[in-house]
């Protein structure tokens, strides 16, 4: 150990980042010499789908103390897999808050149960001017603003996300001017089908959106239970809709 502590601060925080984050975090105890060599990391992974809930509890004191006066100028990524745990939201906003001022590039956030009824993303977010790839998992609450940004984006995906506002979705992935796989999909995308359509707002947005920059599209189906989407409405909002191709052909069933 004495040799390797008589290594550069640089050679030692490369070291560390090999290792998984709570390892490198805990070299923190070794001696002065390391006490705060991991606040130099800019890959920074938290949490785990298996922690315990008095886990999750020391990580969110941790996190509060220690990661705000993390030292990277650039947060190459930041994920955190928050499990089963239902942590405070304000202090995961704060996460995200301090994550977005470090220039973050990648940003994960996996939520496997307790949706929260929040939004746990901070506004700042949506302007980063850095972020390249985002992805939310679970039951987060995308509060989208008005103002969006995000000039760097070229990779985004969102599972179960749900939405504030009609909207939300559509403005996110207009403001996305470098965005790569939607623009690659709906470049070549020809014929369409939606079964299980369930007339969502979220839903809509994504069809609406498919429906002004799909340029080459000659069918759209929609497929939907009439039980829950009474098909004349679902027909009246979808045909308003402008389209990218003019040839684009509405089928409804």
């Amino acid at each position: 150990m004495d040799r390797i502590s008589g290594l550069p601060d640089d050679v030692l925080v490369k070291i560390l980042s090999f290792v998984p984050t709570k390892v490198a975090v805990s070299t923190s105890s070794l001696s002065k010499r390391w006490e705060f060599l991991w606040m130099w990391l800019t890959k920074l992974e938290f949490g785990d789908i298996l922690y315990s809930e008095s886990e999750f509890k020391s990580l969110q004191c941790f996190l509060n103390r220690n990661l705000p006066l993390h030292r990277a100028p650039v947060i190459e990524r930041f994920c955190l897999d928050l499990g089963l745990s239902d942590l405070i939201p304000e202090d995961i906003r704060m996460w995200a808050v301090v994550a977005v001022s470090r220039h973050i590039r990648e940003f994960k956030m996996l939520v496997c149960c307790h949706p929260y009824k929040r939004s746990i993303l901070p506004s700042s977010l949506y302007t980063s001017k850095s972020l390249v790839i985002l992805v939310l998992v679970g039951g987060i609450l995308l509060d989208v603003p008005r103002m969006v940004c995000l000039p760097s984006l070229k990779t985004l995906k969102l599972i179960s996300s749900r939405y504030s506002k009609e909207g939300s979705l559509q403005r996110l992935l207009s403001n996305c001017p470098v965005l790569e796989r939607p623009k690659c999909l709906l470049s070549s995308l020809q014929n369409f089908t939606w079964s299980g359509y369930l007339g969502r707002p979220q839903d809509r947005d994504i069809a609406v959106y498919i429906l002004k920059n799909a340029c080459r599209l000659r069918t759209a189906e929609f497929v939907a239970d009439t039980h829950l989407v009474p098909k004349l409405e679902m027909i009246t909002e979808l045909t308003r809709s402008s389209r990218a191709s003019s040839t684009c052909e509405l089928l409804f069933r």
